[in-house]
């Protein structure tokens, strides 16, 4: 049996300070976190982009467990 893997979603973070809340993560001792990526033609657009993700990934050094919900997942490859 492999260990579980609890990994935080950070949609339920403050996105007003989303660098926080991904600290507290880390604080907590735990490795993952959950990021949503929609497009908003796929489902609706409820998360945030490669920008956001890029700013997060600058200060953490969690693994991020990123969801992509995009009906072309292609055209963000390299965003």
């Amino acid at each position: 049996m492999h260990a579980s893997i609890l990994a935080p979603s950070i949609l339920a973070g403050d996105h007003a300070n989303l660098a926080t809340s991904a600290a507290i993560v880390e604080q907590l001792g735990l490795t993952w976190i959950h990021l949503d990526i929609m497009d908003g033609h796929f489902v609706p657009n409820l998360s945030f982009g490669p920008q956001t993700v890029a700013a997060l990934r600058k200060n953490s050094k969690l693994f991020f467990d990123v969801h992509l919900m995009l009906s072309e997942p292609h055209r963000y490859i390299e965003a």
